[in-house]
């Protein structure tokens, strides 16, 4: 990682890096995620996702598709498509 991208970075969870340039604000990013696991329905999913972002081990800078992962795999969630439809597993 260059020396420069290291020194503009931000503390904490206040920003999520989509690239070297590219960042969403942590309210941003909460809302993309519920959209791309279709988490609306889920009671309470922002407060969720906010208490458990809390324990995040990582250090800044936050990549979006580290911080994906790792959610999934803490609440159990996956991304959707939004041209297919949910269907069971048989």
């Amino acid at each position: 990682m260059s020396d420069d991208f290291a020194i503009k970075q931000v503390n904490g969870l206040e920003w999520i890096h989509l690239s070297k340039t590219e960042r969403l604000e942590l309210d941003c990013f909460i809302g993309h995620y519920i959209k791309t696991r279709n988490l609306h329905s889920v009671a309470d999913i922002e407060r969720t996702l906010r208490n458990t972002l809390e324990s995040y081990p990582g250090h800044p800078p936050v990549m979006v598709n580290e911080l994906n992962a790792w959610i999934d795999k803490t609440l159990g969630y996956r991304a959707t498509h939004p041209d297919f439809t949910q269907h069971e597993d048989l």
